[in-house]
């Protein structure tokens, strides 16, 4: 994966406090363009839906934290 970018999508009905939905673009080693929408799921802290991509996926947790959309850990 090469040029990753997300973004958040905000404006999209689900309640923000339980879900987030993110949007991300890659190129391929092909250099093909991917996208795609992951939805989080704050309360359980996973990804809904289809199995992701690991990697697509760590990085997409590391966006959320940098972003300050993951709810902290309980003591």
């Amino acid at each position: 994966m090469r040029n990753l970018r997300f973004g958040i999508f905000d404006n999209n009905g689900l309640p923000r406090e339980t879900r987030v939905l993110l949007f991300y673009t890659f190129d391929t080693d092909d250099n093909l363009t991917r996208s795609g929408i992951l939805h989080y799921h704050l309360g359980e802290r996973r990804f809904m839906g289809p199995h992701n991509d690991r990697d697509l996926t760590a990085a997409a947790l590391e966006f959320l934290s940098a972003n300050g959309r993951l709810p902290s850990a309980a003591p």
